[in-house]
């Protein structure tokens, strides 16, 4: 595998995405789900993989803008802290 073709998708092992799936459930979105979602999202981001949002998506069995959504729930719910 290449160097390009490892930054294409989250470093994510399979325990990593049925943790996520079982934080996630089917009831409401909980802050543990929030958390563990942002904290692969930035940890991809800063691994530089292009659209984590699209790969987490899929993981996940959702759209990409449920990700972007439930990304916006984290950093409103002060899960996130960006730097102005």
């Amino acid at each position: 595998m290449t160097e390009h073709e490892i930054l294409r998708a989250p470093a994510m092992t399979e325990a990593d995405i049925a943790e996520l799936l079982a934080l996630r459930g089917t009831g409401r979105v909980t802050h543990a789900f929030l958390a563990r979602l942002a904290a692969h999202f930035l940890k991809a981001e800063i691994d530089g993989v292009l659209n984590p949002a699209r790969h987490l998506a899929a993981y996940l069995g959702v759209e990409r803008q449920t990700v972007l959504t439930y990304m916006r729930m984290a950093r409103r719910n002060g899960l996130i802290i960006t730097r102005h």
